[in-house]
This record gives C-alpha cells, sequence and structure tokens, in this order.
C-alpha cells in the first residue's frame, strides 16, 4: 500500500468500527413471529451479499483474481455469515452495537485474508495481473461489507413495499 493512503485506510477502518452502520446489516428482528428463515428476509441478505460481492470484484478488477470469482466470493459467505450469527448468539447479553460491530470487524479482516488466500491460490485467466496485496483486499473487504450493510436495509424495503403489492393485487 502507498504510504501517503495508509492514514486513508486506517481513518476508513475506525469509522467503520465506531460507527453505528454495521446495525443495518443485522438481519435478525428480535420479536415475536419473525425469523431468519422468512422468505423476505432471506431473499435482502442474498440481495446484501451480492452487492458485497460485486463491489470486492469491481475493487479488484485490476488484480489478478481467480475464474468465478463472484460465485467464490458469495460460497466465502457460508462460512462468514453463520460465524457471524454465531457470534451474535454467543454476544446475547452484550451491548448490541459492541457486539455486532466487533462480529462484522472480525468478518471483514477473515473475508479479507481469505480473499488474499484465493487469488493466490485459485487458478486465474489473467496471469499477466499483478496479484492483489494483503492491505488492498482488506480494504476491498471493508469497503464491500460497507456496500452490503447499505444494500441491506433498501433491499428490505424493497422485499415490504412488493409483499405489500403482491397483497394489494390479491397475489400474496
Amino acid at each position: 500500500m502507498i504510504p501517503h493512503r495508509r492514514p486513508l485506510a486506517l481513518g476508513l477502518l475506525a469509522v467503520w468500527l465506531l460507527s453505528t452502520l454495521p446495525l443495518k446489516a443485522d438481519p435478525i428482528v428480535v420479536g415475536p413471529g419473525s425469523s431468519i428463515v422468512q422468505f423476505g428476509t432471506l431473499l435482502a441478505v442474498a440481495a446484501a451479499i451480492l452487492v458485497e460481492a460485486f463491489c470486492i470484484a469491481w475493487l479488484l478488477r485490476r488484480s489478478r483474481t481467480p475464474r468465478f470469482f463472484v460465485l467464490w466470493l458469495m460460497g466465502l459467505h457460508l462460512l462468514t455469515y453463520p460465524l457471524f450469527l454465531g457470534w451474535l448468539w454467543a454476544s446475547e447479553g452484550m451491548y448490541p452495537a459492541l457486539a455486532v460491530g466487533i462480529g462484522e470487524s472480525v468478518v471483514v479482516l477473515l473475508e479479507g485474508m481469505l480473499i488474499y488466500l484465493l487469488c493466490r491460490w485459485a487458478p486465474s485467466r489473467r496471469d499477466q495481473l499483478p496479484l492483489p496485496s494483503a492491505g488492498k483486499t482488506l480494504l476491498a473487504s471493508l469497503l464491500g461489507n460497507i456496500c452490503s450493510a447499505l444494500a441491506f436495509p433498501l433491499a428490505t424495503i424493497l422485499v415490504v413495499l412488493v409483499a405489500r403489492g403482491l397483497d394489494s393485487l390479491g397475489l400474496g
């Protein structure tokens, strides 16, 4: 990473860790009758993860990445998302903003390092491009998770609007 950009990256990381924005990415609604396995919730989570994967792929477009990179990123969430939900369950007595912030921070670090390893070991058709650095993959993971956090509430609103529209037409 270029030395004059390091403070910017550290500043973005500090803003991410200290903000309440990660709370927007938490798909667990506490209340009677709500469940994470509802179709609308699963659709919103999948849309947010897809936005994150495309954001990371776009950020690393000038680096050597494996074939089917977006699919690899989607599959990566089969590991990191259950770990995140497990952390939230295990930290039930903790202040919610702190629990989500710590969980998201660990996910950003884990995803960044897994992306770094993936780009190193998985075959690529773009061998002429340079490999991404660990810092670049961590920054891409951070920005991808921010995009995901912004996309989740929007996807949830869209799902609710579509459900209401279907109900008003008598199709829901």
